[in-house]
C-alpha cells in the first residue's frame, strides 16, 4: 500500500520557497531519510534544514536580500543545504557547472557579490575564475559525526518572498546558440515540482535517482523538491554509468528515475542481464522518448518512460501522468500554461498542425523573468505576452507532439522533417550505436539529409545497408542521402545532442553518399 504525504500544512503551497520547502518537511518528517549519495549515509530531512540553518546564519553578516550568490557544488545533500540556505536569506542562487569554469561561466559570476564555496576543491576551482570584486564566502562541511549540531537561531528563517521575486539564475545549456542566464522567480521552482509530482504521483515508498548536476534544474525542480513535497527519498549518482545502473537501481532499492532520451538509448545498447526485470524501479520520467524507445524499454525493463515537454525558462509545459500515455506524445498540456503554435508569419495554426510552440503562463511567478543583463535576448523570447520556444511541434487534442528545435528541422520536399525520427529508425540497424541525423545545404535550395554514424564495432558501418534499411523503413522524403562515420556524438553536460556542432562542420570530404555505387572509405571525425 502506497502512502500519500499530506502538503495541506504547507500554507499557499504556491508561494513557497526552495528553504520553506525544506523547512516544513523537516518539521513534517524531521527523522526520515530525505536525500542521499548512492552508497554513502542518508541524512534526514532535519539534519539537512540545520546545516542550512547554520549555514545562512554564517553568510547572514555578508549576504542580504537580493544579492546574487554563485554557487559551484556536485549535486548531493550538502547542495541542498546551500540552496536552502540562500533561499532562507531571500538571496538569488547562480549555480555554475562543477566540471569546468568556461568563459561564459567566468562572466555570470563577475555578477554575484559572493561565490559559496563548502569544501577545499570548490574553493581551488572558485580561485581559477576571474573573480575581480567577487568574495568567496567559505562554509565547512560537517562529517557524518558532526551532523547533529545545534540548530543556529534563525527567528526569521525562512525569508518570506513573493512569487515574482527572482531567487534563481540558470545558464541555458546553449546548444543551438549563445547561452543566457534565464532569472527565475521564487514560483518557477515550486511550480514545476507540484507538475512533475502530481503527474508521477510521488509517495513515500519512492525512491527518486537522479543523475543530473546540481546547475540543471532536472536535478532541483524535478527531483528534490518533487520528493520533499511527496515525502519520497532522493538518490544522487555522480555519473551515469550505462554498465553499472541495474546493479545501482538494486542496491539503492530506486523505484523511479529521471532521464534523457541519450540515457535510454545508452541502458538500451547494453548486453542482455539477467536482472533486467529483478529490481524496484516503476517510473521514470524524462524525455525525448519516441515510439519505438518506449517499446523496447518497457519490453526489456518492464518500465514505461513517462515522456515531459520542459525548458529552463518555463519548468514543465506537459507532462504524462503515470494514469494515461500517448506513445509519441511528449505529454499532456500543464493546467499553468496555455499553448499554440504558429507559422513563420506568426499566424496561429489548427490542432495538428506543425509549427512553432508559443507558451503563454496563466499565472504569475510561473516563468522566467528576464535574461541577466541581456535586454536583447529578453525581448527577443517574448511575443505579445508569449514564451518563444525556438521548438517545433504538432498540438491534437491536448497532447503535446514535439518535431525538434527550429534550427534542427530539416526542411526537405517542402516537409519538415523531425530528425529524432530519422534517428530512431536507423538506431534499429544491428550495426549501429548511435546516430545523430543533420540537415547539409542542397543544390536544389532545400536540405539534405546527413547522418554520423557510431558503429557498435571497430568496423566501417555498412553505408549502402544502413540506407536500404533506411529506404524500407522510412518515408521517401526523409530518407538520407549522406552518412559518415565517427566515433563519438558531441552530447552536452544535459545529455542533450549537439547538433549545432555537427551542422557547423558541414559536409565531411569522405560522406558516403546514397548515389555512389562504391563505399568511399569513411572517414572517422
Amino acid at each position: 500500500m502506497t502512502n500519500r504525504f499530506d502538503s495541506s500544512s504547507i500554507s499557499n503551497l504556491n508561494d513557497a520557497s526552495f528553504a520553506q520547502v525544506l523547512a516544513w518537511r523537516a518539521s513534517k518528517n524531521p527523522n526520515g531519510e530525505a536525500a542521499r549519495i548512492a552508497g554513502q549515509v542518508p541524512w534526514t530531512a532535519m539534519e539537512l534544514w540545520n546545516l542550512a540553518a547554520r549555514w545562512a546564519d554564517e553568510m547572514r553578516a555578508n549576504v542580504a536580500r537580493g544579492d546574487i550568490i554563485a554557487t559551484n557544488q556536485e549535486a548531493g545533500p550538502q547542495a541542498i543545504a546551500l540552496t536552502a540556505a540562500i533561499s532562507a536569506l531571500g538571496a538569488v542562487e547562480m549555480p555554475l557547472s562543477t566540471d569546468s569554469i568556461q568563459d561564459r561561466e567566468d562572466q555570470l559570476v563577475t555578477h554575484a557579490k559572493y561565490l559559496a564555496a563548502i569544501t577545499d576543491e570548490n574553493i581551488r576551482d572558485a580561485e581559477s575564475i576571474n573573480l575581480n570584486t567577487v568574495n568567496i564566502q567559505r562554509l565547512t562541511a560537517p562529517s557524518a559525526e558532526q551532523r547533529n549540531f545545534e540548530q543556529k537561531r534563525q527567528h526569521d528563517f525562512p525569508a518570506n518572498m513573493s512569487v515574482e521575486t527572482p531567487a534563481l539564475i540558470m545558464s541555458t545549456s546553449g546548444t543551438t546558440g549563445r547561452s543566457k542566464a534565464a532569472v527565475l522567480p521564487v514560483g518557477a521552482p515550486i511550480g514545476q515540482a507540484v507538475r512533475v509530482s502530481t503527474a508521477m504521483k510521488y509517495c513515500t515508498d519512492d525512491i527518486i535517482l537522479s543523475y543530473f548536476p546540481w546547475h540543471h534544474i532536472n536535478a532541483r525542480h524535478a527531483a528534490v523538491l518533487p520528493a520533499l513535497l511527496s515525502g519520497a527519498r532522493v538518490v544522487f549518482a555522480p555519473r551515469f554509468s550505462a554498465s553499472g545502473f541495474i546493479d545501482l537501481v538494486r542496491q539503492e532499492r530506486i523505484t523511479a528515475f529521471n532521464f534523457m532520451g541519450a540515457m535510454c538509448m545508452m541502458l538500451l545498447a547494453q548486453p542482455p542481464n539477467r536482472h533486467d526485470r529483478s529490481h524496484d524501479l516503476k517510473k521514470a520520467y524524462g524525455g525525448p522518448a519516441p515510439k519505438s524507445m518506449v517499446r523496447a524499454f518497457k519490453r526489456r525493463y518492464g518500465v514505461t518512460l513517462r515522456q515531459a515537454y520542459a525548458c529552463t525558462e518555463l519548468g514543465d509545459v506537459a507532462t504524462t501522468s503515470v494514469d494515461e500515455l500517448r506513445k509519441g506524445a511528449a505529454g499532456r498540456v500543464v493546467d499553468d500554461y496555455d499553448v499554440c503554435v504558429v507559422d513563420s508569419s506568426g499566424n496561429q495554426l489548427d490542432d495538428g498542425k506543425a509549427g512553432e510552440l508559443l507558451v503563454q503562463p496563466r499565472y504569475t511567478g510561473k516563468a522566467v523573468l528576464e535574461y541577466l543583463n541581456d535586454e536583447e535576448a529578453t525581448e527577443a523570447a517574448w511575443s505579445d505576452g508569449w514564451f518563444r520556444t525556438r521548438d517545433m511541434a504538432i498540438i491534437s487534442d491536448g497532447w503535446l507532439y514535439l518535431l525538434g528545435r527550429l534550427s534542427d528541422v530539416i526542411r526537405r520536399r517542402g516537409i519538415n522533417i523531425n530528425p529524432e525520427y530519422i534517428e530512431a529508425t536507423i538506431r534499429n540497424h544491428p550495426q549501429v550505436s548511435d546516430v545523430a541525423a543533420v540537415a547539409v545545404p542542397s543544390a536544389l535550395t532545400e536540405d539534405e539529409i546527413l547522418c554520423y554514424i557510431v558503429p557498435n564495432s571497430e568496423e566501417a558501418p555498412p553505408f549502402a545497408a544502413i540506407h536500404r534499411h533506411c529506404v524500407e523503413k522510412l518515408p521517401k522524403y526523409a530518407i538520407p542521402k549522406f552518412f559518415t562515420m565517427t566515433r563519438s556524438l558531441p552530447y552536452n553536460a544535459n545529455l542533450k545532442l549537439d547538433r549545432k556542432t555537427l551542422r557547423d562542420k558541414g559536409m565531411p570530404t569522405h560522406a558516403w553518399g546514397s548515389t555512389i555505387n562504391t563505399l568511399t572509405e569513411p572517414e572517422v571525425s
